[in-house]
């Protein structure tokens, strides 16, 4: 667990100290930057407060339906961090079987400025039955990766489209890398 933690750890940190800002650095010509209310005054402002995720579903011999909602809140203009919930129903009528798969997750992302792409870093847990142990059991997964965004309006809202791996895949994953995802985020 501590492997899996220091890993996390080793992960996020990028995206964590280049979303940081030096208050002091200006070199001479530059306009300096000005802050939002929020940012002076370092309070909670929900108009950096994005709510969004993703739907799935099929219907037929085999039904799935999949719901994904997440929040998240812009740390800077850039770098938005969040959770999410993971709802999944699963019914095959050719074996007659019927599950649900539910699980949770915290993410971080970085929109790069001025250009249609994101960096993306999760961590998951799924509950789900596993047929090998005949029980259900916890899996979590270590996600990193990025894709493309398509803004939406004021620039904190878009539509993106994720390529994923896990780092932490074992026989017991419930996502086989790559995991290709695709989702919205909408500004309050």
């Amino acid at each position: 667990m501590l492997k899996q933690i220091l890993l996390l750890l080793l992960i996020v940190s990028p995206f964590i100290t280049f979303a940081q800002a030096d208050e002091d650095s200006y070199v001479y010509g530059d306009t300096p930057e000005t802050k939002t209310d929020s940012e002076k005054t370092g309070k909670f402002d929900w108009k950096r407060v994005t709510v969004g995720g993703g739907l799935g579903a099929t219907f037929g011999d085999l039904t799935y339906f999949e719901i994904s909602p997440t929040v998240g809140y812009y740390l800077t203009d850039q770098f938005l961090a969040g959770i999410g919930a993971t709802y999944i129903y699963y019914s095959d009528n050719i074996y007659k079987y019927k599950t649900n798969i539910y699980g949770g997750t915290i993410f971080t992302q970085y929109l790069f400025k001025d250009v249609p792409i994101l960096a993306h870093a999760e961590t998951n847990l799924m509950n789900y039955f596993s047929w090998d142990r005949q029980a259900r059991i916890n899996a979590i997964g270590v996600f990193v990766g990025g894709g493309l965004k398509q803004q939406l309006g004021d620039g904190r809202s878009y539509l993106s489209i994720l390529i994923l791996w896990d780092v932490n895949e074992s026989k017991d994953s419930f996502y086989p890398n790559p995991i290709i995802r695709g989702g919205i985020s909408i500004g309050l």
